[in-house]
């Protein structure tokens, strides 16, 4: 039997705007974790199903490129699929986003991996006691997300404390927050002046509640601005030995 993708529909709500009415991409983050959580549970891997079985999937990486960003009372929907599982380890899920009229706005990519609970070790998705549908070749975004290396000129801007808001079921910070964190570390005058196209997000190391992160940002290049999540007790014994939570590059429009 042919497997279907699966499609979620969002409205924007005031809740889920800036203060220019547009949807933040925390919440569009969210969007899309919605979505995947609901085609976990269409194809029988939910996540309450999984812990049963003793496992957990956890998000390494993701990319998305924006064409066009919702604003308040716009609806749009969002569809996910695993396209591939590469290296026997990591699941590849891209997204797609269209408008009410069917238009593309955004398109994503993601990696994901399969966690044994007992061993705290990754294992082959292909091994899994739930078969994940693939869809090979079917592509959103066909690049792959590598690990971003530093570049001139950091410097801390801000330290963020992971609270009980921050933090999911999972009991750790939970992947859509960080990128509040790195909206914040951007100043308000170039977000009104240079349009975000394209945000990738590198998840290193899990940040469990109370822990400290210094939010670390380097000097941009022409289109990308580069904001690494550094652990604030390592950067305060040897900033270059210091664990790196995540990993983010925001490419600019122009």
């Amino acid at each position: 039997m042919e497997q279907d993708i699966t499609t979620k529909e969002f409205e924007v709500r005031f809740s889920d705007c800036d203060h220019h009415s547009r949807l933040k991409l925390s919440n569009l983050f969210l969007f899309m974790e919605e979505t995947a959580i609901a085609d976990a549970e269409k194809n029988g891997f939910g996540l309450w199903k999984m812990m049963q079985a003793g496992y957990t999937t956890v998000i390494t990486r993701f990319k998305i490129r924006i064409l066009h960003t919702p604003v308040w009372g716009e609806k749009i929907a969002v569809s996910t699929w695993a396209k591939d599982i590469i290296k026997d380890k990591v699941v590849l899920k891209d997204y797609s986003i269209v408008d009410s009229q069917g238009h593309s706005i955004a398109q994503a990519t993601s990696s994901w991996l399969l966690v044994n609970l007992k061993t705290g070790r990754s294992e082959n998705p292909a091994d899994c006691p739930f078969p994940i549908p693939l869809f090979p070749g079917k592509n959103a975004l066909p690049e792959m997300m590598d690990i971003l290396d530093p570049q001139i000129e950091p410097r801390v801007v801000c330290t963020e404390t992971a609270k009980y808001s921050d933090l999911d079921m999972n009991r750790h910070v939970n992947h859509c927050r960080y990128v509040d964190w790195v909206m914040d570390a951007l100043d308000a005058e170039e977000l009104k002046s240079r349009r975000i196209r394209s945000i990738q997000m590198n998840y290193l190391s899990q940040v469990p509640l109370g822990g400290k992160v210094s939010i670390v940002r380097f000097k941009n290049t022409n289109h990308h601005a580069y904001i690494f999540g550094m652990n604030e007790v390592g950067m305060q014994r040897d900033p270059h030995d210091a664990e790196c939570h995540f990993q983010a590059r925001i490419g600019f429009a122009d």
